[in-house]
């Protein structure tokens, strides 16, 4: 035991001593505290509000648990006007009046989306861009830009 005791007041005084070359503790007050330290552990704990838990020892299990909940609530609702944002200016236009608030356009921009889908999942890539190339050239008049775009196109 004493050898535990030893050791810990060599701990403690090399801690004080650190301390007191980085705050320039007045001479002697390493002592005092070092004495100060060892009368309060030998002292027997007498206060019986110690054993009981503390109010954040009892309440913090509910705390968490209500912060995971609130979580749970939010992060989807974050989640979606992460995803909305992206359709910021969209709008649709309904009796004559133009609605742009997105959250009352979900539908319709998920309808739009998902007829965007089968349309694209119908069309082979490989024809999508031959239309576009027969297109351009189709639109080139100039024989001298006719022959730079398939020059283009070739590479």
């Amino acid at each position: 035991m004493t050898d535990k005791t030893n050791n810990h007041d060599k701990a403690l005084r090399m801690a004080l001593q650190r301390e007191q070359a980085r705050i320039k503790l007045p001479e002697g007050m390493a002592e005092r505290v070092m004495a100060s330290i060892r009368e309060q552990a030998t002292l027997p704990s007498t206060n019986k509000e110690k054993t009981k838990p503390t109010l954040i020892a009892r309440w913090w299990p509910m705390t968490a648990a209500a912060a995971i909940v609130v979580c749970l609530i939010l992060l989807p609702r974050l989640n979606e006007r992460q995803k909305l944002a992206r359709y910021e200016g969209s709008y649709v236009e309904v009796g004559g009046q133009r609605e742009d608030n997105l959250q009352a356009i979900r539908a319709d921009i998920r309808e739009a989306l998902a007829m965007a889908e089968i349309a694209e999942a119908g069309i082979p890539q490989a024809d999508v861009v031959q239309e576009a190339e027969q297109e351009i050239m189709q639109a080139a008049d100039d024989p001298e830009l006719h022959s730079m775009l398939e020059r283009m196109l070739n590479e």
